[in-house]
């Protein structure tokens, strides 16, 4: 059955049973928008479920795993029945982190798990969602990436120069040398941004990377302690918050760039 959204703009939140992607739903809800949260097992998720409790037709819950194309085909087809006047905006947020051990040191099926989930998976949902996604008003796409993705940001580690990453500051940090599974992924998506905008610029679809930050959720808060540190800085609330803004701004000519949740561009 199509579901009518009327004035209300429609988006899809990948990723949307915690963290990042849940508070996105959370948000978008409370502004009055329609929302379409995909996640692996949205029932087994308590945010969710309240959401879904507290907000009735306006959340539309979807089961999806960006790992597996399948599932990613699954839903769209599901959604493509139920909004075929088209969605608003993509934020692909689903990722994963994998293990922090040295870069030397990183499993390689656990390379490619991540590769899966943050690179390739988020390609996927983008072309399966694509038809859709042209049919939209806003015709938006925010991959959500990392400062940890930034090829030029880890240049500086070679020279023991300093980061703009916070508490990553120079090749002494316990980073510096880690998590390079994450890193690679993120900055392969960075590269799908900037392919895919290229791309779709005629056709008038804005594509941007957006870095959240250092946000206090499951996945951000694994390195605090190895950074020495009690948590990560900000709130996921806080996080989104600032991240919508940069979304409210966003038009054709900023396609392809990658922002911070502030606003600021991050060089790739």
């Amino acid at each position: 059955m199509a579901i009518h959204h009327g004035d209300r703009l429609v988006y899809l939140v990948t990723g949307a049973s915690r963290g990042i992607g849940l508070e996105y739903v959370k948000q978008l809800l409370e502004r009055g928008h329609h929302v379409i949260a995909a996640a692996r097992n949205p029932e087994k998720s308590g945010g969710l479920t309240t959401l879904a409790e507290q907000h009735g037709s306006q959340l539309t819950l979807v089961t999806m795993d960006v790992a597996v194309p399948a599932s990613i085909q699954a839903a769209a087809t599901s959604i493509s029945e139920a909004f075929p006047e088209g969605i608003d905006v993509l934020i692909n947020n689903a990722g994963i982190s994998g293990t922090i051990v040295k870069s030397s040191e990183q499993d390689g099926d656990e390379f490619k798990d991540i590769l899966m989930i943050n690179s390739l998976g988020p390609f996927l949902v983008i072309k399966a969602f694509l038809t859709l996604i042209r049919k939209g008003s806003k015709k938006q796409i925010v991959n959500i990436s990392s400062g940890l993705g930034s090829i030029a940001t880890a240049a500086h580690y070679l020279n023991g120069g300093p980061s703009k990453l916070g508490p990553l500051k120079g090749a002494d940090s316990p980073m510096a040398k880690r998590q390079l599974g994450y890193r690679a992924s993120k900055a392969a998506l960075n590269m799908t941004t900037v392919a895919l905008a290229v791309d779709l610029q005629e056709e008038g679809i804005t594509i941007i990377a957006m870095c959240p930050g250092w946000v206090d959720t499951d996945m951000g808060s694994g390195a605090a302690g190895m950074l020495g540190v009690a948590k990560p800085p900000l709130t996921a609330p806080t996080s989104v918050a600032m991240q919508l803004k940069v979304v409210d701004g966003l038009n054709l000519e900023k396609s392809g760039t990658y922002f911070n949740h502030e606003g600021n561009v991050v060089p790739f």
